[in-house]
């Protein structure tokens, strides 16, 4: 499979992307541009989150957005993102900031961390509850806390360590946790990035520097490949659109010459015969 080019270059570092069923409208990031962007038919909206970084966004369940920032966490009651602001630090230390995140399927939030410098085993995966709305610690250890998803199910937990080039694999209970963590998969070309789950239990990992999104059965077999087609640096994928049949595949021009991949930054699609599951969404 091939997938499509549907917007010119639009970000340097997209990451992120979540259908946002209330507005059926597909919302990423601009990482390093500290921007939230939202495809608007054909055309993409740009929504500063007031911060260097815009690490991951996802709805909350009575409306409005949780926002993870360089350091610390950002919530609104309006989708329009126009109320944002800040509410509790993730991790104060300059020499770190927030990557990838996601939201289980009891409402918490989870956020993982990496140094700047990319030192072995100094991030972090927190998770924020509903009730308590204070990060906690759940999953140290981590070199570059990425791509996280659960199973259909919701009795397997999903995450993409991109330092240590592995996907994880969790058993997952509600109230202690994932538990009983395993390798998943290691296959390959480049790093696993962001990752979705469909609603068949095949996990689809983004391979950054590896120009292509894998899918993985629950075994952690690959079984499809979808290329990404001038564009090595693939970020993140997840499923939207009306049906939840259409994946969305954001790309990065870090690390690029200006002149290589003019491709790259720009947003991707495919119909890869599956459909996704819901986004899911904080209950804060």
């Amino acid at each position: 499979m091939r997938a499509e080019r549907i917007t010119d270059r639009v970000c340097f570092h997209g990451e992120g992307p979540v259908w946002w069923e209330r507005t059926r409208q597909l919302r990423f990031v601009d990482m390093f541009a500290g921007d939230v962007l939202t495809l608007d038919g054909d055309r993409v909206t740009r929504t500063p989150v007031g911060s260097p970084v815009a690490a991951v966004i996802r709805p909350r369940l009575g409306g409005g957005a949780i926002v993870a920032r360089e350091h610390d966490l950002a919530i609104s009651n309006l989708d329009d993102l126009s109320d944002l602001a800040g509410f509790v630090t993730v991790d104060a230390d300059p020499g770190f900031r927030c990557n990838d995140g996601g939201c289980d399927p009891d409402g918490g939030f989870w956020i993982g961390t990496l140094a700047y410098g990319f030192a072995a085993g100094a991030g972090t995966l927190y998770q924020l509850d509903a009730g308590s709305l204070r990060p906690r610690p759940v999953v140290p250890g981590l070199t570059i806390s990425n791509g996280l998803g659960w199973s259909p199910d919701t009795q397997v937990m999903y995450l993409n360590d991109s330092g240590e080039g592995v996907t994880w694999a969790f058993d997952y209970d509600p109230l202690e946790g994932p538990l009983n963590r395993r390798e998943f998969s290691r296959a390959g070309a480049g790093v696993p990035d962001g990752l979705c789950v469909d609603a068949e239990g095949g996990v689809w990992v983004a391979r950054y520097d590896g120009g292509c999104v894998q899918r993985l059965d629950p075994s952690g077999a690959v079984d499809a490949v979808v290329e990404v087609p001038g564009a090595s640096k693939v970020t993140a994928c997840t499923f939207g659109g009306s049906d939840l049949g259409t994946l969305y595949v954001t790309t990065s021009r870090e690390n690029l010459p200006e002149d290589a991949e003019p491709d790259a930054g720009s947003l991707f699609a495919v119909r890869p015969g599956v459909t996704g599951l819901p986004a899911q969404g904080f209950a804060g």
